[in-house]
């Protein structure tokens, strides 16, 4: 029987990118579960071989495209290590810096969230719950380091480290599940600096609030 030689693969930056933007297209509009190698491959005009001589699977394909937020996420916490300034400085940096690569990458975090809050999907396990924890824990570090540097009052850590998470958060969400948002990474910053004021350098007489009210 004659032999039948197979080409090998030439490295091409242009189709493993044409692979991650159609697979990224097809996850995000089908689900993981229901996109197929065929129709992915179809769609960036390969073989199936060529798909699995860059990514070896569906699954690989997935976990390069996750792979790309979660450097950036964690380039971001790299720059805050090296940066100096306030306290109030570094935390706008860092939290509009997160806002920024995840409004650069909306259909990825699209994504994510798709397969955070859908039904399972059989993806591969990735802990996007480690990022949202680091998160916290990075701006109540900081949090921590201006109360001691009286930069900041007093103030209860958890409840301001959720104040400005939960408000990162509330404006991120609002680019992904609007077509037109109504916030912005401006308007996050001037809520950062709100809330910020409200626990720089006075003291605000606030009302208790009677337990048969909570």
């Amino acid at each position: 029987m004659e032999k039948v030689l197979l080409r090998p693969i030439q490295e091409n930056p242009a189709v493993r990118e044409r692979l991650l933007s159609e697979a990224l297209r097809i996850f995000t509009a089908k689900g993981f579960a229901a996109a197929s190698v065929r129709e992915i491959v179809e769609a960036a005009g390969v073989t199936k071989p060529v798909l699995y001589y860059y990514f070896g699977s569906k699954e690989g394909l997935y976990l390069e495209i996750m792979g790309g937020i979660i450097q950036l996420f964690e380039q971001r916490v790299m720059e805050l290590q090296k940066l100096s300034g306030t306290v109030r400085e570094r935390l706008i940096h860092f939290l509009t810096g997160v806002f920024k690569s995840a409004h650069e990458n909306l259909q990825v975090v699209r994504l994510a969230y798709s397969i955070y809050y859908g039904p399972p999907q059989g993806a591969p396990f990735i802990d996007f719950n480690s990022f949202f924890d680091r998160t916290l824990e990075i701006v109540d570090a900081l949090i921590a380091e201006g109360i001691e540097s009286k930069e900041l009052r007093a103030v209860d850590r958890n409840t301001l480290k959720w104040a400005l998470v939960g408000s990162h958060n509330t404006i991120l969400e609002e680019q992904i599940c609007r077509t037109v948002p109504r916030m912005d990474c401006e308007a996050l910053i001037k809520v950062i600096n709100m809330i910020l004021d409200g626990v720089t350098g006075f003291t605000l007489n606030v009302p208790t609030v009677p337990k048969e009210m909570l």
